[in-house]
This record gives structure tokens, sequence and C-alpha cells, in this order.
């Protein structure tokens, strides 16, 4: 499910993961407001979003990798000139 949110953090696309979001309710939780944050900053001119990091709570030591919350950190950038 993470790889879902992070794919549409990536291409910067908020429609596409609020449609994610209203059909799978368990894809992100804080995801109204990411894509919030992600439309408000597409109105200040943001137009590119970069990962910064992925992780998840089994990369924390040896948890069940089928049982994790992810965790995203994403920088929302303006065009270079």
């Amino acid at each position: 499910m993470d790889a879902v949110v992070v794919d549409h953090v990536e291409r910067y696309d908020e429609d596409g993961l609020m449609d994610c979001l209203e059909l799978s309710h368990e894809h992100a939780c804080g995801g109204g407001p990411m894509v919030a944050v992600m439309k408000a900053a597409r109105a200040l001119g943001a137009t590119q979003a970069r990962v910064l990091r992925y992780a998840d709570s089994g990369d924390v030591g040896p948890l069940d990798k089928s049982r994790v919350v992810g965790y995203l950190s994403a920088a929302l950038l303006a065009a270079e000139a």
C-alpha cells in the first residue's frame, strides 16, 4: 500500500492520491492533510515533488514486515529557472 502513496507523491499527483484514498482509507493515515498540503504548495508555485526519505517501522528491528507503518518525507518544489 505504501508504494501507491509514494508513487503519487513522487509524480506530484495530488488528485490521484485523493482518488486512491477515497477508494481505500487505510492507504495513508493523514492522507487528507497530505493532499491539502500538496494542493496549497501547487497554488504557491510548486510543480514537482521529491521524496527525501521513506522507511517503515520494520526497518528498526526484526518485525513482521507484513504489518508495519510507513513514514515518508518529501519536498515540494517550484520549477528551477
